[in-house]
């Protein structure tokens, strides 16, 4: 099934992964050049050395724009999980695969977590790679930004990290779930209802606010002077893991009802 959907998508996503390098390697040059130092003036004011720390500072700029287009990529592909099935003929000949549902769904999850994730950081790569034989073809020092990808800028305890990581998997989780559902403008549509759904967090956030204290939330300084997680932390931490995984089995739930002829905009 893997090889069969590789084979199915291979060009389309040849061409979002030579779409992102270009993206990434014109972000790279706009970050380091258009808004980054005047290279050739600084050099001649403080010297090569502090040159080099200066450029080293905008490298690790466009790295951390690398990391939010990876961020924002995976959950567009996410999106897209069933986007070879829009039409019947394709639909037809996948769903009579001889193979189980848990399989071809398997392959298409497989698909835009692994192969997307590594295709994208491939594509940063390569503009990274593009971006330094620049920087030696117009003489100036060679830093790579990708030993800054991999850079963890985390502040707090190991519960903060865990926290983020579940949020992105919760948001990742929300975009597949768009895509198993929505046949047509699944991002789209997805976005929308996480915009609606971000109000009405808010809405009760403002609604509770007599009866919890959000403003020592999350993190809030003991009578001792130390730091605490307050209790609804923990709470929303396990939510979000538990909700995250609800989501990707509804989405294999889905698949499993989805039919050769569906609706415009859904898939069930």
């Amino acid at each position: 099934m893997l090889k069969n959907h590789f084979c199915v998508t291979r060009n389309t996503w040849l061409g979002v992964f030579g779409v992102y390098t270009l993206v990434l390697f014109l972000a790279d040059l706009f970050i380091t050049r258009v808004q980054g130092i005047n290279y050739s003036e600084e050099l001649e004011h403080v010297g090569i050395d502090v040159v080099r720390e200066m450029y080293a500072s905008q490298v690790n700029g466009s790295a951390d724009f690398g990391q939010f287009f990876f961020l924002i990529a995976m959950m567009i592909c996410a999106s897209l999980i069933f986007s070879h099935l829009k039409t019947n003929a394709r639909r037809s000949t996948f769903l009579t695969l001889p193979a189980s549902n848990l399989e071809k769904y398997l392959a298409c999850f497989l698909h835009v977590v692994v192969s997307v994730g590594v295709g994208t950081f491939v594509a940063y790569c390569i503009a990274d790679g593009l971006r330094v034989l620049t920087d030696l073809l117009t003489g100036r020092v060679v830093i790579w930004g990708v030993p800054y990808f991999f850079d963890a800028h985390n502040a707090y305890h190991w519960p903060w990290g865990v926290w983020m990581i579940g949020w992105l998997i919760y948001f990742h989780s929300v975009y597949i779930l768009g895509g198993a559902l929505f046949r047509r403008l699944a991002f789209v549509l997805t976005s929308v209802l996480v915009v609606i759904g971000f109000f009405l967090v808010m809405w009760g956030v403002r609604a509770t606010v007599g009866i919890i204290d959000w403003q020592s939330f999350p993190i809030y300084t003991t009578a001792d002077g130390k730091a605490a997680y307050h209790w609804l932390f923990y709470v929303f931490l396990v939510l979000i893991y538990l909700l995250a995984a609800v989501h990707y089995w509804l989405s294999y739930r889905i698949f499993c009802r989805m039919q050769v002829i569906s609706r415009k905009y859904l898939n069930i």
